[in-house]
């Protein structure tokens, strides 16, 4: 990989990058000695940017003005490291941030994968493709990301293992149609495993004409991506971050991701981990998601049957430890103490540190605390359906 591509030096399409990140609601990894922590960026405007912290983060850290973060991002799937000065502290729509300087470099940290390019399409929309092992056997895939050397994809049949059709090392055809009559036909070479995807390296069997063809395409679709960056960037500065986060909250809507019972409620910002636990609960409960800002819970859930009668068909609450603004052991608290919730409440989380946090999970009302990354299902479905069980069965 070039130079250009490890780093990204220009100050505009740092900016660019911050401001889709803005617009996604999306967590900063944000590092200060032995302190570490995600957090979600709020806006940028051309001269510093500010992230969601609480006042309490920052005295516990020691962070002060003049200070140097250590930042790690993604954007476009594509994962970045830089180094930024803490500004000061700032209440933003009633939002308690840190801010910062703007980046002067992104690094990229993950220059071992073949991705170049990530375009920026809903999933429906990536390349189809398929590729071969050495038995023979033809594989449906989709690529996930395009790069000069090779390329990265992922399984049509998303509950397959990659790992059980392929090996390390072992030879593949591929072949991708890109657009028009150009199409990828390359001899490649299975490079590396992701979550769920593979690595596949063009070999030296591959024809160096149509690799040219190939990476001569990626240029342009490089270019017109950039130029679609640039039609929607702000110079002025992202300053719509807090007002789409109001809009949000004025209109919270619940979404039914699995409608059967026994309906268990999950509280979380991130959609794609919603609709991942919604299909892996699928045979065995049914799944509503709310991306809860503020507010009580309970009146949002009508469309489950919730009201003065209790809270409808919710037989169980997850709280993931991702959420827009409130902490989760505060929004536990909000609803097993002030709203009264009389089914059980779960809080969701990682692994580190696990009986601490469930200790302060049963503290603020909650009956226990699962791991959720990593994301073992026969774990959670086991762990969900013995809560329930015991509860029903009170």
């Amino acid at each position: 990989m070039s130079r250009s591509a490890a780093l990204l030096e220009d100050a505009t399409g740092i900016r660019m990058a911050l401001q889709r990140l803005c617009v996604a609601g999306a967590r900063l990894d944000v590092a200060y000695k032995a302190q570490r922590s995600a957090y979600p960026i709020l806006t940028e405007d051309g001269e510093r940017f500010a992230f969601r912290m609480p006042f309490d983060d920052l005295a516990s850290w020691g962070l002060k003005p003049g200070e140097n973060l250590a930042v790690k991002l993604k954007d476009r799937g594509l994962e970045y490291d830089c180094v930024v000065a803490c500004t000061g502290q700032e209440v933003l729509e009633g939002v308690e941030a840190c801010l910062a300087t703007i980046p002067r470099v992104l690094r990229r940290s993950d220059l071992h994968r073949l991705a170049d390019f990530i375009p920026d399409r809903p999933p429906s929309q990536a390349h189809a493709a398929t590729f071969t092992n050495t038995r023979n056997a033809i594989i449906d895939g989709t690529v996930q990301s395009f790069g000069e050397e090779g390329l990265e994809l992922v399984l049509r049949n998303t509950k397959q293992d990659i790992r059980e059709l392929l090996r390390m090392g072992e030879e593949s055809l591929l072949d991708v149609p890109l657009e028009g009559n150009l199409r990828l036909r390359a001899a490649t070479t299975v490079a590396y495993f992701g979550d769920n995807l593979v690595g596949l390296r063009f070999t030296k069997q591959a024809d160096p004409k149509m690799l040219d063809q190939y990476r001569t395409w990626i240029q342009d679709q490089q270019l017109l991506q950039a130029q679609q960056d640039k039609e929607e960037f702000t110079p002025r500065g992202f300053q719509e971050a807090t007002a789409r986060i109001n809009r949000a909250a004025a209109l919270p809507t619940l979404k039914l991701i699995v409608d059967r019972e026994p309906l268990i409620l999950l509280l979380a910002e991130k959609e794609d981990f919603a609709r991942r636990l919604g299909e892996a609960l699928s045979r065995k409960f049914g799944l509503a998601s709310l991306d809860h800002i503020k507010g009580p819970v309970k009146t949002q859930l009508k469309e489950i049957g919730a009201g003065e009668g209790g809270w409808g068909r919710v037989r169980m609450v997850l709280i993931h430890n991702q959420l827009r603004l409130a902490s989760p052991l505060e929004l536990c608290r909000q609803i097993v103490e002030q709203e009264g919730c009389p089914v059980p409440v779960i809080l969701l989380g990682t692994e580190e540190e696990e009986a601490k946090k469930r200790h302060h999970a049963v503290a603020a009302g909650g009956v226990d605390y699962v791991v959720v990354e990593p994301f073992k299902i026969l774990g959670i479905l086991r762990r969900l359906d013995d809560t329930l069980s015991l509860f029903e069965g009170a």
